[in-house]
């Protein structure tokens, strides 16, 4: 389960959770990579991230939308289900 935080009509959810998976599990740069391949869709939200931004942030919240097509993208680009605990490197 996700971290949800409600502004006006639109649900944000929290997509650091994301990364840090990816970035236990994916290879090098995978911050950078996953966000190379979203850039139209994060720029089209306004979202100026660098993987820089991403490390340091405690909380990053973003569209419905947009959190299903991080999670879609780390999934691919680390090739295993996102939230699989019994994958994850501890």
């Amino acid at each position: 389960m996700h971290n949800t935080k409600g502004v006006g009509m639109e649900k944000l959810e929290d997509i650091k959770p994301i990364f840090e998976w990816a970035i236990k599990n994916g290879e090098a740069k995978i911050v950078d990579r996953i966000l190379v391949k979203l850039l139209p869709q994060l720029l089209k939200a306004h979202s100026n991230r660098t993987a820089a931004s991403v490390e340091e942030s405690a909380v990053i919240n973003v569209s419905a939308e947009l959190y299903e097509l991080v999670k879609k993208s780390a999934e691919e680009l680390v090739g295993r289900s996102y939230g699989s605990k019994e994958l994850e490197n501890v």
